[in-house]
């Protein structure tokens, strides 16, 4: 038996604004447009990569709250090929007025290779975009 991660749902706040930054994100690091659903319960758009779906959802019925850093998802990291692949997309990152919580560099106590950043989404998620 071997499980895989198949989807994520990431609940934001306003759809608009994060669609706006998850195209420019996610279709620049490779994933596609995959579906996109609108309706009484709110919009849903799905970006894929592979066999694996993280979507954005807007639920009308519910009232956002601020996201809690707790118990439950710490943050959502993305791994990219090269260090120079995680410039490109810090500089796009930059250009979406999103907060960059730490910019790009090297961090040995991961791994001789580790290099990364750390932002959040307009609903406050944190991200990671990361070379292993």
């Amino acid at each position: 038996m071997k499980g895989i991660i198949g989807h994520i749902f990431l609940n934001v706040k306003d759809f608009n604004e994060s669609e706006f930054f998850y195209d420019n994100l996610l279709t620049l690091i490779g994933f596609e447009i995959d579906h996109v659903d609108e309706g009484d319960f709110g919009k849903l758009k799905s970006y894929k990569q592979g066999e694996h779906n993280i979507w954005i959802r807007f639920d009308r019925q519910k009232e956002s709250k601020e996201f809690v850093r707790n118990v439950g998802l710490d943050h959502l990291a993305y791994e990219l090929q090269s260090e120079s692949e995680i410039d490109k997309t810090y500089e796009a990152v930059k250009n979406l007025n999103v907060k960059i919580t730490r910019e790009p560099r090297k961090y040995p106590e991961y791994s001789e290779t580790y290099y990364s950043f750390f932002f959040r989404d307009p609903n406050g998620i944190p991200l990671e975009i990361y070379l292993q």
